[in-house]
């Protein structure tokens, strides 16, 4: 009898997992990222902007990083951690712009228009 019960409440538990909501990469502008030294910026990443300059970039592996980006003094914090961003430009090809920055592993290619734009575009 204690097998069946043990069947039944393992049958329960792998629907209910079963049911579970996934956690999904929200929806947001593609950014391009890399990780590592000698990897290749592709269009990997997400942008989410929270507005006044705050926005997180949502990577492939279902990690984050949340950072303020402030125009006027052309910087980027990150907002957590104590690591500071590195190698800080702003590319201006052919009249756009495009912000690019190094962050622990990672690299990073936006558009700096994008940040308080939103995230449902």
């Amino acid at each position: 009898m204690s097998t069946r019960i043990s069947s039944l409440a393992l049958s329960a538990l792998l629907v209910l997992a079963a049911c579970a909501p996934e956690s999904a990469v929200p929806e947001g502008v593609s950014v391009e990222c890399a990780f590592g030294e000698s990897a290749s910026l592709a269009a990997d990443c997400v942008l989410e902007s929270a507005g006044e300059g705050v926005f997180t970039i949502h990577h492939p592996d279902a990690t984050f990083q949340r950072f303020r980006y402030d125009a006027t003094r052309f910087g980027v914090i990150a907002l957590d951690g104590v690591d500071e961003v590195r190698d800080l430009t702003l590319n201006r090809p052919a009249g756009s712009g495009a912000l690019e920055f190094s962050f622990r592993n990672a690299r990073y290619r936006l558009d700096p228009s994008r940040i308080d734009a939103g995230s449902n575009e």
